[in-house]
């Protein structure tokens, strides 16, 4: 069995304080010797790593913790990767190269610049798995490890959607306490007897947060993905936004924008190109997807807040 392919990437979780400590004092041992800053960060992980802003990743096969890898920050723009180990029972079966591929993208998603790591030549198929994630070798400076005698580093580029993910969690926050200075009345009456209320109008937005959600993660899986389309008045109707508390209504959809406005960034580049045929619309990119969901959403807070009026 190729482990990769019944892998799972987890978060930093205290349960996996142990596996951290573990996993890397296997390899540690082995090759080195212990030394005090290796001390410190495997039997305090979450103080020294992840309140200093880092990161602390692992991989699962099944249920048991194969791998883990975390970074550092140096400064404002660069961390250190540090502490990769895979167990022996699962090396050479590409879970490095996941564990890697996962924090260098995790690093770039939290807006760092660059990536470094200190390791020894010695450990030649890491070096070489380095060099393949894109790490060049640079000049070596003191490090914290007496066994370092390579230093490698490479520049983190920000995810293809990160700026579109900013700009849609920027509008959603501008735009909630605008939102909640209409009264509950207010926000219930319509302008006519055939145009939404801005509770509507809000519900509807509701609806399309709903909707695309789920087209940003099977679109991933899929280069064509046939997805059905909705009928958003019928949708409005049905779920009676009108009688609906618009304070409720505003969090709501603050928060569903938010958790989209997360996964965006996550969307890798090679995805974007992929094809949405939506209903009976003309077949899409996700990247259009995307880039729409943000525009229409923006289309449909003009009808909430009319351009002549001053709220």
């Amino acid at each position: 069995m190729n482990a990769v392919n019944n892998a799972r990437v987890l978060c930093w979780n205290a349960a996996y304080r142990e596996d951290f400590g573990r996993l890397n004092k296997a390899w540690i041992e082995k090759f080195f010797t212990l030394e005090p800053f290796d001390i410190e960060l495997l039997e305090k992980p979450a103080e020294k790593i992840i309140a200093r802003g880092g990161d602390i990743i692992f991989v699962a096969v099944g249920k048991q913790i194969a791998g883990t890898v975390a970074y550092l920050p140096l400064d404002e723009e660069t961390v250190e990767m540090t502490k990769m180990a895979v167990d022996e029972t699962f090396q050479g079966q590409r879970l490095g190269w996941l564990l890697g591929k996962a924090i260098i993208e995790r690093a770039a998603g939290a807006g760092f610049k660059k990536m470094v790591l200190f390791s020894n030549r010695v450990l030649e198929p890491a070096i070489n798995m380095y060099h393949k994630l894109g790490f060049v070798e640079t000049e070596l400076d003191p490090g914290r490890y007496k066994r370092s005698n390579i230093k490698m580093t490479m520049d983190l580029q920000e995810p293809p959607l990160a700026g579109l993910g900013r700009s849609l969690a920027d509008t959603v926050h501008a735009t909630e306490e605008r939102l909640l200075r209409f009264t509950d009345e207010e926000a219930g009456r319509r302008p006519s007897a055939d145009k939404w209320s801005r509770k509507e109008v809000l519900g509807h937005l509701i609806d399309s947060a709903m909707n695309n959600y789920p087209r940003f993660i099977r679109s991933q899986q899929a280069e064509y993905l046939d997805t059905p389309g909705y009928n958003q008045d019928f949708w409005v109707d049905v779920r009676r936004y009108q009688e609906e508390d618009w304070r409720e209504l505003v969090q709501i959809w603050k928060m569903l924008n938010l958790h989209i406005a997360r996964v965006l960034p996550l969307l890798p580049e090679e995805t974007l190109g992929h094809i949405l045929a939506i209903g009976p619309n003309a077949p899409v990119t996700l990247r259009y997807v995307a880039d729409d969901y943000l525009r229409h959403l923006k289309h449909h807070l003009t009808q909430i807040f009319p351009v002549h009026a001053n709220y």
